[in-house]
């Protein structure tokens, strides 16, 4: 397979983020030596692609907010219902992108013994990671409980599921300020939070998402050829953890 240049994450902010390590050790776990990383702060595609334009070779990229559904857009609305892109690889020139957000909040929800159908999963937030969300839940049977936030969910095969007085088994509130730990207050059966911190521990669901959405994008995008190969989401976790481990060690 061809080995890429560089690999990391673009969007704002970003300083926090642990996909950089999570391309690294995951790419070791199957005998890729660690190409550069990218810690890209931008606010704009714009800006993004003018910043991938001075590198060369080919490049992995895992794109947060508010990049998302910018690069929907730019790259031909190929995933026309979430509108949502966040994964980009530039392999031999050639742009190819993906959206691994909603399935990898139901790998990390199976990890949890979530299982979408028939279950309430009330939601706030229009935004691209929202729309992921609610477009993967739906099609696994489950249904959508829309609450306002700084945007609304916009319609889609996710509408009119459920009634004001219907109680929710799951609560996720992604109407949150990135780079922090949020615990919401809507009430529910259960609730999660897909939102971390530097402080972020390996049993957050919000790392349990991270790191199963971007096997995700290995599988998908990356390299589907080593499918097979690749750690499991637990294996994943473990992984990653050490990392941070090591990293603290060196740094004290």
């Amino acid at each position: 397979m061809r080995v890429p240049g560089a690999w990391g994450v673009a969007g704002s902010p970003v300083q926090h983020s642990v996909t950089p390590m999570l391309f690294d050790v995951i790419g070791r776990s199957v005998g890729i030596q660690s190409p550069s990383r990218l810690i890209i702060e931008v606010d704009s595609i714009d800006e993004l692609i003018s910043h991938l334009a001075t590198l060369e070779g080919d490049i992995w990229i895992s794109c947060t907010a508010p990049l998302k559904y910018a690069l929907s857009k730019w790259y031909g609305d190929k995933a026309p219902l979430s509108e949502s892109i966040n994964q980009i690889a530039r392999i031999e020139g050639r742009m190819e992108v993906g959206n691994t957000d909603g399935l990898g909040f139901l790998e990390a929800c199976e990890s949890e013994g979530i299982v979408p159908r028939g279950k309430i999963l009330k939601l706030r937030g229009g935004g691209a990671t929202a729309r992921s969300i609610a477009l993967e839940w739906t099609r696994m049977g489950g249904l959508i409980f829309p609450i306002k936030g700084r945007r609304q969910l916009p319609d889609g095969p996710w509408s009119n599921m459920v009634n004001q007085d219907d109680e929710a088994d799951i609560a996720l509130d992604l109407d949150v300020s990135p780079g922090q730990r949020h615990d919401t207050e809507m009430e529910a059966k259960r609730t999660l939070s897909v939102s971390y911190g530097s402080d972020w521990r390996p049993d957050d669901f919000a790392i349990k998402m991270v790191c199963a959405q971007h096997l995700v994008a290995w599988r998908i995008l990356y390299a589907p050829e080593m499918a097979a190969k690749l750690p499991s989401l637990e294996d994943t976790i473990g992984l990653l953890s050490e990392e941070k481990r090591k990293i603290t060690i060196h740094e004290w």
